[in-house]
């Protein structure tokens, strides 16, 4: 069997090579400065703190709470890895485009209780994890196309008891998260049929995702043949305290009524609405 060689370095006698020190026989101590000083640079730095706008609180630095702070604007210096918001019950009378800029970790946005009357287009456009948006006791008059276009998340928008008279057609499309959306206690008086559309294919294919559809204590006479026909996965419909008109355009009315039974669970409209509208013809 060959057997290598064995390195003429380590049969050396020693005192040629006086300034080499054999491995096992090296000082260990001298390592523990340098790893202590990796140690402190990995742990012991302190973490930046999320700062809190004034006058709110930051009970966690993920939440931010301004309710009752006499609030006359959406407070400036809000961390951009704020999760949830809550601005309710405040005197803010305008939002702007940069409100709510950069806080694409928002969850949930609680403005309720305030005196906004118009949300500008793309004020909502970077709060894409956005899931609960709060938005009730306002002044808000027109939703447009615009209004909500960013919000892909949103699962529940509150909106109502506000002065809303118009939403444009094309509001909710693109919003196909959205499950539940309240639109009671507003000044609506006629709707389109692809008005909950949250999904449109090439302007024909439109369907609804919105399971849960508050309209009671509006000012609707009437709603478009087709708008319900859209929404199959509708749950909860709310249709009291209208003043709807008895003819034969809600006659389709009764016809998807009488459909609906097996697919609707629970419609305080059956016991209220439906005692008021017997279309006429």
């Amino acid at each position: 069997m060959l057997r290598a060689p064995r390195s003429r370095v380590s049969q050396l006698p020693k005192d040629r090579c006086p300034g080499i020190t054999h491995p096992d026989k090296m000082p260990r101590q001298g390592h523990w400065p340098a790893l202590s000083v990796v140690l402190i640079l990995l742990w012991g730095h302190p973490r930046p703190t999320l700062a809190c706008p004034h006058p709110c609180t930051c009970y966690v630095p993920s939440e931010v709470h301004c309710t009752f702070r006499s609030l006359a604007s959406v407070p400036a210096g809000i961390s951009k890895h704020v999760e949830r918001i809550n601005l309710g019950f405040n005197s803010i009378q305008a939002l702007s485009e940069t409100s709510f800029a950069g806080l694409t970790k928002l969850e949930l946005l609680m403005i309720h209780g305030n005196d906004i009357p118009s949300i500008p287009d793309g004020a909502l456009r970077d709060l894409s994890s956005l899931q609960v948006f709060k938005f009730s006791y306002n002044k808000l008059r027109v939703i447009t196309a615009q209004t909500l276009q960013g919000l892909w998340s949103l699962m529940r928008l509150h909106i109502d008891h506000n002065k809303i008279e118009f939403i444009h057609p094309q509001a909710f499309n693109g919003l196909t998260s959205l499950r539940l959306l309240h639109l009671e206690g507003n000044m609506l008086h006629q709707l389109h049929p692809g008005t909950f559309s949250t999904l449109t294919f090439l302007d024909y294919f439109r369907l609804s995702t919105i399971r849960h559809l508050y309209l009671a204590d509006n000012m609707i006479r009437t709603l478009p043949m087709g708008m319900l026909q859209n929404m199959p996965l509708l749950e909860n419909l709310y249709l009291h305290g209208n003043p709807w008109s008895c003819d034969c355009e809600m006659k389709w009315f009764l016809e998807w009524d009488a459909k609906s039974k097996e697919h609707i669970t629970k419609s305080v409209w059956r016991e209220t609405f439906m005692e008021v509208v017997q279309p006429r013809c």
